[in-house]
């Protein structure tokens, strides 16, 4: 009597417990769903870096100084000829004066810490701020009497050095050592380079006199445009500002290592956008771009800007708000294998072929009874021959036998239970 209620209790619970793992399957299957599709950075876990202890931040110290020594120790490489019209002089530039006529002479000269110039015969030139064309030209009209019978003229010997402030969304912001031939972006690259909450099309340059200007290190970055990359002053701040979320902002929605928020300029076009951001790869299929837009009703509207020949804009302009859509380079597996994860889209792989490059066990997991969701339809398709897509989420459900191991203890403590139960009089006779 005893074995027949076991069995039946028994099988029972078996049945329940199947019916408990098939709907556990399920939500397990819709929660993938969601988690498989792409979704913005939050701003709040970026930028956890690891703060330094004091001996580590002795060490860069000294580092530090060392590559400073190797640096000044070395000529500067420059990019051109100094432009007499753009190099602004300053303390500790060196010139050498030349007299030229009966007795030719070359006299060194240096700037001093209150930019003055100290010519022989002639006395003091206030020279600092001023570029190097209007130095030259001011020291031989002053010097036209001293020298009435000689040539005179002044050139460029040595490039001083000065201090220039680097802040805000930068790696290491603070103060550091530059020219007057460095552009904004040898001056960012020395601090470490931008952190990925920066915003690269707004950055301020501030000059010792107060002016300032906002330049767009994405046009130098990807057009070579030299004139949104000026060069250093001494003194100069610059600062590198934060996305700002409540100017123009679009959500990308992509792998993770592209989805995020991101600042836009007014007018900019989706595909300058995807260039800017280096988003787009050789076999990113340009024509699955899509572009979510709210009106003012609140009412989703869908573009495709890529998505024929026919229909292409390359023009498309971006609207704050917009939620752009990319399609995905992996693949994930999920479910009975061993080392479940984002796997490369490869052209033409079914699910069992990514079940296998995931450590598929035929013991534990169920080959035949692969699921495949596919992300661009929302269907699901069962079976380990299914093509997989871009995006796609396989699942490897456990085998019969696996669920009958992982839920044998479970069976068994309830068959306990009951044989307890019925050993105390609780079922009755």
């Amino acid at each position: 009597m005893k074995l027949k209620y076991v069995l039946v209790v028994y099988f029972v619970s078996f049945f329940v417990l199947n019916i408990f793992g098939q709907v556990t399957d399920e939500e397990t299957r819709l929660r993938e769903q969601q988690s498989s599709l792409p979704r913005a950075i939050n701003f709040d876990k970026l930028l956890q870096g690891k703060n330094m202890t004091r001996e580590e931040f002795l060490q860069w110290k000294r580092q530090r100084e060392i590559n400073l020594r190797e640096r000044i120790s070395n000529m500067e490489a420059l990019e051109t000829a100094v432009d007499p019209d753009l190099y602004i002089v300053g303390p500790d530039d060196g010139f050498s004066f030349n007299i030229w006529g009966a007795m030719e002479t070359r006299i060194p000269l240096s700037v001093t810490p209150e930019g003055k110039l100290l010519v022989p015969s002639v006395g003091e030139i206030d020279v600092n701020g001023k570029t190097l064309a209007e130095v030259q030209k001011l020291v031989v009209e002053k010097s036209s009497e001293a020298y009435a019978n000689s040539k005179v003229t002044l050139t460029l010997d040595i490039l001083r050095l000065f201090r220039v402030h680097v802040v805000g969304e930068v790696r290491f912001p603070g103060t550091y050592i530059a020219q007057a031939v460095n552009r904004i972006s040898e001056v960012i690259t020395e601090a470490g380079g931008v952190t990925e909450r920066a915003w690269k099309g707004g950055i301020i340059l501030k000059h010792a006199d107060g002016t300032e200007k906002i330049l767009d290190l994405n046009r130098f970055e990807l057009k070579g445009d030299l004139s949104n990359d000026l060069f250093v002053n001494g003194g100069d701040v610059i600062y590198v500002p934060p996305v700002s979320i409540s100017g123009s902002t679009v959500q990308l929605e992509a792998d993770q290592e592209y989805s995020g928020t991101y600042q836009i300029s007014e007018g900019e076009n989706l595909l300058s956008f995807l260039h800017r951001i280096r988003a787009l790869k050789r076999n990113t299929d340009m024509t699955k771009i899509l572009v979510i837009r709210f009106d003012s009703g609140n009412k989703n509207h869908y573009f495709s800007p890529f998505g024929s020949d026919k229909d292409m804009n390359d023009d498309f302009r971006l609207e704050s708000g917009d939620r752009i859509i990319l399609p995905s380079h992996y693949v994930y597996v999920k479910g009975a294998v061993q080392t479940p994860g984002a796997y490369p889209f490869v052209f033409n792989m079914t699910a069992k072929d990514y079940a296998g490059m995931a450590g598929g066990n035929y013991r534990s997991g169920n080959i035949k009874g692969i699921k495949v969701y596919h992300v661009k339809t929302g269907n699901t398709e069962k079976g380990a021959g299914v093509l997989v897509e871009p995006g796609d989420v396989v699942h490897v459900q456990l085998s019969l036998g696996q669920k009958i191991v992982t839920y044998l203890p479970i069976i068994s403590a309830t068959t306990s239970l009951v044989l307890a139960a019925k050993a105390a009089g609780l079922f009755g006779k």
